[in-house]
């Protein structure tokens, strides 16, 4: 691999076999380096291919910004949650969780103290990306010296969420609050602590998970007469009002309408995650 610009100490750019600009980070790969000649492959920890151009130089922007360090522990907690998650993860999570640990150990250095708002929310939602946020504070220890308090592992949690769901920070703020905001609305309509361990409500999550990804990217299912929607009516009133509650308030926070079989499935989960054991072999008797 050729120099192609010495960025600073720990970070130079190369060319790939295609021409495509990459950027190599080590400790010291870039300290007496020229323009030109041979990279030392000894020193490249870490090589890094962006999808885009523009990716390639918001990524090469942050490296003079972050130190070393960030970076490493970055792309540590990044291979552990692919290792994890058995998912691809996009890889712009490299620009937003970098930057992400680099102010955060920043600010921590200045006494600023941060609380994450949807701690809990992501703690119950997202169990598995909270553990990974969880061991990714240890990373950061070892590899920083720097002590995160937990609520960053919330933090960092959202962050894998974006890349595995392809959204936006912002997006995935908004999914957690629809989820969050349609489970208190069938807790409080139904007056029930769901039982998290459970099958129906791990089923009534990832459900919900995709349907708030749908509200906020206005990505709806078809629209038209659905037939499980005039069954759930009739046969579930109760579980169909509070389906209904919830189309309400996307539609008044979100401004966005539910078509008929959006509120039939959203019913059936529902009826699921709220039904005794009786109850539920009535459903499956229903559903074929």
């Amino acid at each position: 691999m050729i120099v192609n610009k010495v960025l600073n100490n720990n970070v130079i750019s190369s060319l790939d076999e295609s021409g495509r600009e990459i950027l190599l980070v080590g400790r010291g790969i870039g300290w007496g380096a020229k323009a030109g000649e041979e990279t030392d492959r000894s020193k490249i920890e870490k090589i890094f291919r962006m999808d885009t151009p523009a990716s390639t130089d918001r990524l090469k922007q942050l490296f003079l910004e972050v130190d070393v360090e960030a970076i490493r522990a970055s792309t540590q907690i990044i291979d552990y949650a692919r290792e994890i998650l058995k998912k691809r993860l996009n890889k712009n999570v490299y620009i937003t969780l970098t930057d992400h640990i680099g102010f955060a150990a920043k600010r921590l250095q200045d006494g600023i103290a941060f609380h994450n708002m949807l701690y809990w929310e992501t703690k119950k939602l997202y169990p598995q990306e909270f553990a990974i946020g969880v061991h990714a504070l240890d990373i950061i220890h070892k590899t920083m010296g720097v002590e995160f308090p937990e609520d960053e592992a919330g933090s960092i949690a959202i962050h894998i969420v974006n890349a595995e769901y392809d959204c936006s920070m912002e997006k995935t703020v908004e999914m957690t609050k629809i989820i969050q905001q349609s489970l208190n609305v069938v807790r409080y309509t139904f007056h029930i602590n769901f039982d998290e361990e459970s099958l129906d409500y791990q089923r009534f999550v990832t459900h919900m998970l995709f349907f708030a990804q749908r509200v906020v990217e206005n990505k709806m299912n078809r629209d038209g007469r659905d037939f499980l929607y005039d069954a759930m009516k009739k046969q579930h009133p109760k579980e169909f009002d509070c389906a209904c509650r919830i189309r309400d308030l996307v539609q008044k926070e979100y401004d966005v309408k539910l078509p008929e079989d959006e509120i039939a499935f959203l019913c059936v989960h529902i009826a699921r995650v709220t039904a005794t054991k009786e109850q539920l072999k009535q459903l499956e008797e229903e559903s074929t």
